[in-house]
Order: C-alpha cells, then sequence, then structure tokens
C-alpha cells in the first residue's frame, strides 16, 4: 500500500510537473529561437493609449520580422500586479512584461524572475552603452546590484493640475497656484465655497496607488517605510507620521478638501474625477494629462499644470516613478525578447506624442514631440533630479500593510500614531523582525 501510494504520488507529481512545463512554455513562448519560428508573450496593465500603440508597434514588428509573433495581453489594473507576479513565481509568466519600477525592485528582482539586459540584443556593446543612452539615474528604477534588467517604457516625474475655472469661479488667481500643502488647504476652502466640493483629493484605488502617493509625502518630510537594511518597519518615525497625517489632514481632518468616498474608484480612468470638472486640484502624471486630453478634451482646456507643492519649496523634492520593458528569466527566447523591446524603446517620439510617455533618452526635451508638450519646463525641470520610491523585501505586503494604514486613518478615523503602530507591527512580521 505504502508502495502503491508512493508510486501515485510520484505518478502525480510526475504528471503536475509535465503539466507545468508545458504551461510555462506555451506561457513563455514558443519556437526554435535560432532563426526559425519564435512566439513571444508580451504582457501589460490597460491604458487605453498605450494599449492602441503597443498594437501598432507589434503589427510593424511582425511585419518586418515575418518569423516572429507577439501574442499580446492586457490585465485590468487592480489585477495586474498580483496575476503577473504570481505567474511569474511558478514559471507560467510572459516573456516581455511592463511592471512598475516599485514592484521590480521590491519582488522580481530579489526573486530573480527577469533577466538582465542584453547589451548586444540591444545594438550595443555593454549595458554601460545602453545607459548612457538615457538621463542619468533613470535605469536606477531597474537595477540591482550594478545589473539593469529594464528599459523604460515610461518614465514619470510628478506634477500638480489646477482647474483654472474652478479657480476663477472661487475668486483664486490661476496664475498664483499652490506653492504648499497649507496653500493647497487654504485654496480648497475657497473651492468649497464656491461648491466645488472635491476640491483635492487623493486617489484610493488599489495598494499601488496608496504607496505611490504616500512616497509622495514621505520624501518631503523625510519619512522611510524601513531602515536601510529592511530590518525593522520605521512607518512610526516623527517624519513618517507627519506624511500620514499630512495626508489624513487633507482628507478628513482640519484641511479636509473633498469627501474621499466620494472620489472614483475606476482605476482604468484613475483621474476621472480630474477629466470631468469634479475635482479642482490633483497630484499628476504626464501620461494623466493625455488621458484626459482625449477623453475630455473641454475640461482639459480648464486645466494647468504646475509644479507639485512642498512642504518646503526652497528644497522640493520631486518623486520619479517608471514602467520598465523586461525580460522573464523562465523565458526561452531572451534575445528575442530584447530585440523586440528595442523596437519598442526606439520608437520614443511616438511614445510621447501619441501617449504621452516620456521615455528620458538624453535631450528628449528638444525634439519634436516634446515641443508640443503642454507645460514642457514644468516636466523637464521636474525630469531633472527626482527620487525612486524606498522599496523592502515583500513589497506587496508592505504596501498592503500600508493601505490598511491609511484606510484606518481616513476612513475609520483611527488616531495617526495608532495606524502607524499598527501597520508597523504588520510590515515587521513580513520583514521576520
Amino acid at each position: 500500500m505504502r508502495v502503491r501510494r508512493t508510486r501515485t504520488i510520484r505518478t502525480a507529481a510526475a504528471v503536475g510537473t509535465a503539466l507545468v512545463l508545458a504551461s510555462a512554455l506555451a506561457a513563455c513562448g514558443s519556437g526554435s529561437g535560432d532563426g526559425g519560428a519564435v512566439t513571444l508573450t508580451f504582457w501589460t496593465h490597460t491604458h487605453p493609449p498605450m494599449v492602441k500603440l503597443n498594437e501598432a508597434l507589434i503589427a510593424e514588428y511582425q511585419q518586418q520580422h515575418p518569423n516572429v509573433k507577439i501574442k499580446y495581453q492586457t490585465i485590468p489594473n487592480d489585477e495586474f500586479n498580483t496575476k503577473t507576479l504570481t505567474a511569474m513565481s511558478n514559471g507560467t509568466g510572459p516573456d516581455v512584461l511592463n511592471m512598475d519600477d516599485s514592484a521590480l525592485r521590491g519582488e522580481y528582482l530579489p526573486k530573480e524572475l527577469v533577466a538582465p539586459i542584453d547589451a548586444g540584443a540591444l545594438g550595443a556593446a555593454s549595458a554601460d552603452e545602453v545607459k548612457a543612452r538615457y538621463n542619468a539615474g533613470v535605469l536606477d528604477g531597474a537595477a540591482k546590484d550594478g545589473q539593469y534588467y529594464g528599459l523604460p517604457s515610461e518614465f514619470n516625474a510628478t506634477a500638480f493640475a489646477i482647474n483654472t475655472k474652478h479657480f476663477t469661479d472661487a475668486g483664486l488667481d490661476p496664475n498664483a497656484a499652490p506653492k504648499t500643502w497649507d496653500e493647497v488647504a487654504a485654496d480648497a476652502k475657497k473651492l468649497v465655497a464656491a461648491q466645488h466640493t472635491q476640491a483635492f483629493s487623493f486617489l484610493y484605488l488599489h495598494s499601488g496607488w496608496y504607496s505611490q502617493q504616500l512616497q509622495t509625502l514621505l520624501n518631503q518630510t523625510g519619512g522611510t517605510l524601513t531602515d536601510p537594511g529592511h530590518e525593522h518597519a520605521t512607518v512610526t518615525s516623527p517624519q513618517s507620521v507627519a506624511a500620514l497625517q499630512l495626508w489624513v489632514d487633507l482628507a478628513a481632518g482640519k484641511d479636509k478638501s473633498a469627501d474621499p468616498n466620494k472620489t472614483s474608484r475606476e482605476a482604468t480612468s484613475p483621474f476621472s474625477d480630474l477629466a470631468t470638472g469634479r475635482q479642482s486640484m490633483a497630484i499628476v502624471y504626464p501620461w494623466a494629462m493625455e488621458q484626459i486630453r482625449q477623453s475630455n478634451p473641454d475640461v482639459y482646456k480648464q486645466l494647468k499644470v504646475v509644479p507639485l507643492p512642498q512642504l518646503n519649496p526652497a528644497q522640493p523634492v520631486n518623486r520619479w516613478y517608471g514602467y520598465y520593458w523586461a525580460v522573464g528569466k523562465a523565458s526561452k527566447h531572451q534575445a528575442e525578447a530584447w530585440k523586440f523591446i528595442s523596437y519598442l524603446a526606439s520608437k520614443h517620439e511616438r511614445w510621447l506624442s501619441d501617449v504621452d510617455f516620456i521615455q528620458p533618452v538624453s535631450g528628449w526635451d528638444t525634439g519634436q514631440a516634446a515641443k508640443k508638450v503642454d507645460a514642457l519646463p514644468v516636466w523637464s525641470s521636474a525630469y531633472q533630479k527626482g527620487k525612486f520610491d524606498q522599496v523592502a523585501p515583500h513589497y506587496s505586503e508592505v504596501q498592503d500593510a500600508l493601505t490598511d494604514m491609511v484606510n484606518d486613518a481616513v476612513f475609520d478615523h483611527v488616531a495617526v500614531p495608532d495606524a502607524a503602530k499598527k501597520a508597523s507591527d504588520r510590515i515587521d512580521r513580513s520583514l521576520g523582525s
């Protein structure tokens, strides 16, 4: 009986292994990889202008490379990180993925799920030559131990948008946009009095959005999520608590600027409140403005992009984040995958003109497409110097803890120090401390 059971287990295991391998081969592409037919799988989140250009570039690439077929799949934004990480972890992920820098540095690089860049496939003699094509620091969002693992599909600095009509309605000068968060709160009171009740709001979409907005504030208060060695959480430090307190004051406290319960939860169109004229002020990125221009051109004309408000305008701190094209380590066609990425990356002018995705190759802001970018001086300045988010091991768990921390403080009115302590304990458990 023991022998039969053991054989049964072994047989089941073998069948399971075969199924996983078959699934992995199907998901990670197929083909000879030596000049014969090759199928590459490519996954991204959903962003309609990006999807449209991806489809066009895939068609062009396949026409130029008849032996290559690209299977393109989009995944809803609120499912993308979980589904992709799960698939990459069990070997059924795509050959090419488009992933944000926080997830790359927090999950994919520590778990060795993606491959380093292939300089030869990218038409370069070395990784340093690839690095030199971009503004300083750009590839650091996809780097580990001196190696680079991705090229930027979009690279975002942070700015602020105000609705000039709303400002005029409230008796505010649209040419005197708020430069500090105190000024945001003061202007919001006047906007609310003028019946623009959603004057300023953070976005409550998913853990990625919660953590990125919190880190925008942490950059300014000097707060962090963990110590440098990632041994302990630091969200209870005075600087980190100050960042959460700033969020709570604007969302539900003394400087309440909107009703967070009435903020849109549509992750596919995260700035719909600003786009439809319901919201007067918002933290924005270049792609967001293009999305609004295409979906709501009349409201777009009312918007003005200005520098991100600061705690200390004399020492501004800008937040950077990016999405990077990367290649799965399990891919059987890594060289072919990097060649496809090289083609995508070579179209940086179209990414800017068609989608408003800035890929900061050297001199990007002097090209023909950049000349048509509204508020170019604001964006160009924001791209000169910035800071990536801090990430930590088991970052998805850390992000979940941060999301609950904000929800506790904003929606359940838990005292900020108590919400931070609860998150700190969860993060410590995730870190194993």
